[in-house]
């Protein structure tokens, strides 16, 4: 699961509706990779999450509770390090994400969208079954957009604070994203985002990616989103693809 995906949806929704106004929108979706992550056998990770976001003002609220099919488990989702020594084949309960967001500035009359967001990562993943760590994780980032004529840029810069299990003491990386986003037909955007994260243990690699999206607004309530991500290190997949519905109440 792409760590700045939701930047994406943000950008090509917010648009639609005012800034003043309490917004309430769940999504849902589906998202597969593959790779060895350097360790000589394929894992694979099936990630389906269910997102709740609420947005009233400046501020904009979010939780996102996902289920999780790894096989092989060596790399969770994000490419976050898992402890290993599980089955062939582990799925359940992921970690459950909660964040809060600022807009600084609300990107009003073409100007500059810059958020002020902070996550906590909650360990209700079972890491005896190497679904995650059983640690909390935390996560400050600055996200960014501005259009220029039809196309709109956007980047994200932050910094994540790792919680360390037992016999372990992992990295706490830098992150970033740089991207664009165009209308291809009405109703419907296309773009690219190049996301880098440090390496998070001292003989890993830091995440580089690519990843392609196309969003479709099938009406005022209704938007589909589909990706797909090629990975360039070990600590990214071979390949991943997957989609996301929302829903604007």
């Amino acid at each position: 699961m792409r760590p700045m995906l939701p930047l994406f949806a943000c950008l090509l929704a917010c648009t639609s509706v005012s800034a003043s106004a309490d917004t309430f929108s769940t999504a849902l979706g589906m998202d597969y990779s593959t790779g060895d992550y350097g360790t000589g056998s394929t894992s694979e990770i099936w990630y389906v999450p269910v997102v709740g976001k609420y947005e009233t003002g400046p501020m904009t609220y979010k939780v996102t509770v996902p289920w999780l099919r790894i096989t092989n488990p060596e790399v969770g989702p994000n490419g976050d390090p898992l402890p290993g020594g599980c089955h062939a084949v582990e799925s359940g309960l992921g970690d459950t994400v909660a964040s809060a967001g600022y807009a600084l500035l609300d990107g009003s009359d073409g100007g500059l969208l810059l958020d002020l967001i902070g996550k906590v990562k909650f360990p209700t993943a079972d890491e005896d079954q190497c679904l995650g760590t059983g640690e909390y994780d935390y996560t400050a980032q600055v996200d960014l957009a501005r259009r220029f004529g039809p196309v709109t840029g956007f980047a994200t810069l932050g910094w994540k604070k790792f919680g360390d299990p037992p016999g372990s003491d992992f990295d706490d990386p830098l992150l970033a994203s740089l991207g664009f986003a165009i209308p291809v037909a009405t109703g419907t955007s296309a773009g690219a985002s190049y996301d880098w994260r440090q390496k998070v243990v001292a003989t890993g690699s830091s995440i580089r990616e690519l990843t392609v999206f196309l969003t479709h607004k099938l009406n005022r309530q209704w938007k589909v989103q589909l990706y797909a991500v090629k990975g360039f290190s070990d600590a990214s997949p071979d390949a991943e693809g997957g989609l996301m519905l929302f829903h604007t109440f």
